[in-house]
């Protein structure tokens, strides 16, 4: 009897496992832009989570059903992202054998190799991992919500800048870390308001207005760290810089971007303003759906060119492994 039980849990996550699996064998980099996705959307959470925590907070309280399964994946995450190390020359510039040849890469070689990149990774998860365990649902811990914010921040920051803006030969950017993580507290933000939502007004305990204005409130600042960071940049005009930008501007990728600008920043923000959404909360369902779709497409415009490639059946395979992972780890709380 407890194996009947129990079965019907399991083949979800052998199911999920397996089609991420699947997805290398068309190559790490088609792997690696779904694992990107989901583990900052796992961060996200948390520092969601962390914040209404510290702040000990009404609104996090009708939230936290969701949040914390996403939270609670990271380490999860963490496992999986070990086996890119077995590929770090098919995703890294500066894992390659000529990158001694290149003075920048040569100069960031103390930081940027393999044994210090592995051992940070390792802390890095580590502390999350403790984090996540002094938080409780239905618990506000302040103390911790404090503290463990500022250093999931951080240590999610150079996370950042180890796993995705190093996918750059020469590029840096101080904000860089700052962006994606303020992108990723939106994604999963917005994703727990809108599973909040399906269950009906009442599920959201009268915190549609404060839902609402945390939305707006993360979406303005995220757009004026984007912009300021794209300003300096490009009015620095140096090349190992601009090159970012010049990349991501050509064929379809410029398309891409007037879309997440337009469709992830202008048009929500408009639809935040208005009292709909804050008065009830049938009306923040349709935003708070829209957000992660272009969360998804700010991430592909920062990740695909980097890696050399769209979007191909081996990240429609990891995208539907890892959702379903993060989908049963949903149903089952």
């Amino acid at each position: 009897m407890q194996r009947s039980i129990e079965a019907p849990r399991a083949w979800p996550w052998a199911l999920g496992l397996g089609l991420y699996a699947l997805a290398f064998l068309f190559g790490a980099p088609a792997a690696y832009f779904p694992f990107a996705f989901f583990l900052l959307l796992s961060l996200g959470a948390l520092l969601v989570l962390l914040l209404h925590n510290a702040l000990t907070s009404r609104w996090g309280v009708p939230l936290e059903p969701y949040l914390y399964p996403l939270a609670r994946l990271l380490p999860l995450m963490g496992l999986l992202g070990l086996p890119f190390f077995l590929f770090l020359p098919e995703l890294f510039p500066w894992a390659r054998p000529e990158a001694l040849a290149d003075p920048i890469l040569r100069h960031r070689s103390a930081y940027l190799n393999a044994p210090f990149l592995l051992l940070r990774y390792v802390l890095f998860f580590a502390l999350f991992a403790l984090i996540l365990a002094r938080l409780r649902p239905g618990e506000r811990r302040a103390e911790v919500g404090a503290y463990g914010l500022a250093l999931t921040f951080a240590a999610a920051t150079f996370l950042t800048y180890d796993l995705f803006k190093s996918l750059e030969a020469h590029f840096y950017s101080a904000s860089y870390g700052a962006i994606l993580l303020l992108s990723a507290v939106l994604l999963a933000l917005s994703l727990a308001v809108a599973l909040a939502v399906r269950r009906g007004t009442a599920a959201l305990l009268g915190q549609a207005q404060n839902h609402t204005n945390l939305l707006l409130a993360f979406s303005i600042i995220w757009i004026y760290v984007e912009a300021t960071t794209l300003i300096i940049v490009w009015g620095g005009d140096l090349p190992h810089e601009v090159e970012f930008y010049l990349k991501r501007l050509e064929g379809p990728w410029d398309e891409v971007a007037a879309l997440w600008v337009v469709g992830g920043f202008f048009l929500p923000f408009l639809y935040l303003l208005t009292n709909p959404p804050k008065r009830e909360a049938r009306f923040l369902l349709p935003v708070a759906l829209w957000i992660p779709f272009f969360r998804l497409l700010h991430l592909a415009w920062y990740l695909l060119p980097a890696l050399g490639r769209g979007v191909g059946v081996g990240e429609v395979l990891g995208f539907l492994g890892l959702g379903l992972l993060f989908a049963t780890r949903l149903r089952q709380g």
